[in-house]
């Protein structure tokens, strides 16, 4: 869990609860566990790099220049 949450840029002491609770949002299941009492749960790369590829871009509701979104402008059209 440790190397999806740095993949997903969280940081901190609440790294792995974060990632495992953005691994819930997007509906993806562990696929194993390490061995052990502190194990952690094992993701598949290839759904969480699909899953982060698919989310929305940052900025305001995701709105493009290119969707005729509000940052587009009359030079843009």
């Amino acid at each position: 869990m440790s190397a999806v949450a740095a993949y997903l840029g969280f940081t901190g002491k609440s790294a792995t609860g974060s990632a495992r609770k953005q691994m819930s949002r997007w509906g993806i299941a562990a696929h194993s566990r390490e061995p052990g009492r502190s194990g952690q749960s094992l993701y598949l790369a290839a759904q969480v790099r699909a899953a982060r590829e698919a989310r929305p871009g940052r900025g305001r509701h995701g709105a493009g220049r290119s969707e005729g979104g509000r940052f587009t402008t009359s030079a843009d059209t």
